[in-house]
Order: C-alpha cells, then structure tokens, then sequence
C-alpha cells in the first residue's frame, strides 16, 4: 500500500473536485438510495438493498467498495433484526471487504462495521467467519496507521468474548501468538491505540492462563516471566487484575 493511501485512511472519504459532475451525482446517489430505502424499508424490500450493497461490494471501483462497506454499517445500526436475519449474507460482504487486496479504506471500513455487526448478532452463527476474521485482524495489529491499529484491537478484544467452546482452542493459539503485540502496544505512540490494546489485553486473558502441567523450565514459563516483568514496571493495575483472576 503506498504511503498517500495510509494518509487519508482514518479521515473522512472526500469525493474529488476533479471527477466529473455525473460521477460525484453517481456517488451520492447511491448513498442516498441506501438510506430512502433504509427508511421506508416497509414499502421497499430489504432485499432490494442487499442486491445493491452486493454489488458494489465486489465492484472494480474501491471507493464503491468502500461506501457498500459503509452502506452495510447504516443498515447494521438502523435495521439490526433484518441484519440479524441476513447475516451469513452480510457476513461474507465484510469478510470479502476486510481481506481487500487494494484499497485499506475497504478494509478498515470493513473493520469497523464488522465490529458493530458482532455486537448485533453477540457473535452468534459466525461459523468459520470466526476463523477468517480473527486471522486477518491479528495481521493488522502491528500496522504503522494509527486508524487500523486502533479498529484491530478493538475488533480482536470483541472476537475474545464470541470464541465460545467451538473456536477457543484455535482462539487461544492466535492469542499466544498475539502476546507479544499486546505487550508492545500497550505503550503504543497513539494513546487511543494504547488504550483500546489495555481493553483487549483484559478480553484475552482468560485466554493466556497457564496450564498446571508446564514445567518452570519450559519456553511457555520463560515468556511468561517476561511478561510479569514488562506488566509489573509499565501496568501493574493489569498485573493485579491478572492476578486476582489467577492468570499469573
């Protein structure tokens, strides 16, 4: 991704003076469609909206893919039940969004929706989606743009509360692998991006506890004192709080 893209990522989508006239209308037009049909969704069926949403979702166009991104969050916050109903279709539109190949503001507007969408359904029905969402956010823990670093961790600590019994296993392996990211940013440079990591920290922690068969050689032992270390100089209110939940 080049740096310009990085840039503007975060900022409000701003349609360029210099398209032509029919194009800016086109763009407004399609906003304005999603949020009539949305609004009189009794007249209209919410069908109608998903065909459109769809379709620009795999449009050539990336700022088309972006607004269906964005389309797919007003609808998670204004017609949640339908979204509820239509989940596996809405599911895989911001799965296809977040692994874009082009554009990082698909993918952090996949992000966030998805974050809003979860909350909606409490992480129910996700299937193997847990899968390709959990695998994509870790990824994107560690970028240099504030914005996605930031929707990462607040995606990843929402994914903490939905692994339930079914992905806890493959949870609890991305969450070690994750460990030393946690550690990292917890004195990220962006205090937001800090304290989104905290919050996430506490959410997978249950998910770090050790197990009672490892020896005090063990690599698992010696990486774990690090993180006493780190905890104890930097966080001792997390130390306490892993503390009181016997996770250290």
């Amino acid at each position: 991704m080049d740096q310009r893209q990085r840039r503007i990522l975060g900022q409000p989508l701003s349609i360029p003076t210099s398209q032509p006239k029919q194009k800016r209308t086109s763009m407004i037009s399609f906003f304005s469609k999603v949020s009539w049909k949305l609004k009189f969704q009794k007249r209209e069926p919410l069908k109608n909206v998903f065909f459109v949403l769809a379709e620009r979702a795999r449009d050539p166009n990336a700022k088309k893919r972006h607004m269906a991104m964005r389309g797919l969050g007003t609808m998670a916050c204004e017609a949640p039940d339908k979204v509820r109903k239509h989940k596996k279709i809405v599911l895989d539109l911001l799965v296809y969004g977040l692994y874009d190949p082009v554009s990082l503001e698909v993918i952090h507007e996949s992000m966030k929706t998805l974050t809003v969408v979860l909350g909606k359904i409490q992480g129910k029905g996700l299937g193997s989606f847990f899968i390709d969402i959990t695998l994509q956010t870790r990824t994107l823990l560690d970028d240099e743009n504030d914005s996605l670093r930031y929707s990462a961790f607040v995606l990843f600590g929402q994914l903490a509360a939905f692994a339930g019994r079914k992905w806890k296993k493959f949870f609890t392996g991305q969450v070690k692998q994750t460990r030393d990211s946690l550690l990292i940013h917890l004195q990220d440079r962006n205090p937001q991006v800090a304290k989104a990591c905290k919050t996430t920290f506490r959410a997978c922690s249950p998910y770090l506890k050790l197990r009672k068969e490892y020896s005090f050689q063990s690599e698992e032992d010696q990486r774990n004192t690090k993180l006493y270390r780190q905890l104890s100089h930097y966080h001792p209110e997390i130390l306490q709080f892993f503390y009181a939940n016997k996770i250290l």
